[in-house]
């Protein structure tokens, strides 16, 4: 170990007064002064350390690497102060690594150059980032929920009619980018105000559970299922023509009229539309999205008006205006 030539008791005043840890490190590596604040971090004797290669304070999966690091500086020594590199892990006498932050200082002397080490632990800095963290994720899952609740229906599960409407406009947009067909369904119960009269309003909201089951489980992947209110639903159904969009229709009426249901059998009454969106830009968006929920409202009317329980296209009622 290099002979420390300086003005020690100055030198040692300063180093012991510091708030932070500090270590002086020889040329060859080995600790040659710490402060009271070095014993409280690393949790030994100063004694212990003196004479003790630095790296006796560094994890031992880094040692290698950090000899290697110090070798570096020796060769091109250079102020670093703290906030210039990355956080490091120091090691405590246990064996627990401690987040610290270094300032390094080269000091040369006639004996050799000494590098003062200024060690701050980060610990609580560490903690109060990851309590941060964990208070954003939180707040971003808060925020999902939240966005999930004014999106969906509490009694069926289901997008609510707000939801569906966005869904639309999306697949409107989508359509006439790649000019694909879009169809609406929108589906009523038939006859469910005598039954919610009859059988009250538990039984009600049962039906409109398992109706909203079946449509769930009857309908593909890309399809866009909502309660659009009371006994009403609505499904967006992306790429699909006039056929299939009556044979998805028909799909869910046959389901529905064929399950068991708890009281009395449960039918439902479907209004089915198709736009091409060949005619790009003749129309304002709010104008398509009108026009496809007026078409499918009229489709469905004209189905309670011929006997509920059947899937109409608005293309097969005739005369159309």
């Amino acid at each position: 170990m290099a002979n420390l030539e300086l003005d020690e008791t100055t030198l040692r005043t300063v180093v012991e007064a510091a708030p932070c840890a500090m270590i002086l490190v020889d040329d060859e590596g080995s600790i040659a002064l710490v402060n009271r604040a070095t014993e409280r971090l690393f949790g030994y004797e100063r004694n212990r350390l003196l004479g003790k290669p630095i790296e006796i304070l560094v994890p031992e999966t880094a040692r290698e690497a950090h000899h290697s690091h110090r070798q570096r500086f020796s060769d091109v020594p250079d102020t670093r102060p703290m906030g210039k590199t990355r956080d490091l892990t120091a090691r405590h006498r246990d064996g627990t690594d401690i987040p610290v932050e270094v300032g390094l200082s080269p000091i040369h002397t006639p004996n050799g150059m000494f590098v003062l080490s200024a060690i701050v632990d980060l610990t609580e800095r560490k903690r109060a980032e990851q309590r941060i963290a964990e208070q954003a994720q939180r707040l971003a899952e808060v925020n999902v929920r939240l966005e999930e609740m004014a999106s969906t229906d509490s009694l069926t599960s289901l997008w609510n009619r707000r939801a569906f409407l966005d869904q639309l406009n999306i697949q409107m947009e989508s359509a006439l980018r790649n000019r694909r067909p879009l169809s609406v369904l929108i589906l009523d119960v038939d006859h469910f105000k005598p039954y919610n009269d009859h059988f009250g309003h538990l039984a009600g909201d049962e039906v409109l559970r398992r109706f909203a089951n079946i449509l769930l489980g009857m309908a593909r992947r890309s399809d866009y299922i909502a309660r659009l209110g009371g006994e009403e639903f609505g499904a967006v159904l992306p790429e699909t023509d006039q056929s299939g969009a009556v044979r998805l229709g028909e799909r869910f009426r046959t389901a529905i009229e064929t399950v068991t249901w708890p009281r009395r059998p449960i039918t439902a009454s479907i209004g089915a539309t198709t736009e091409h969106f060949t005619n790009n830009g003749s129309r304002a968006m709010p104008e398509w999205r009108s026009k496809l929920l007026m078409d499918a409202d009229r489709a469905l009317y004209y189905a309670k008006a011929q006997g509920r329980n059947r899937v109409v296209h608005v293309q097969d009622i005739l005369p159309q205006s």
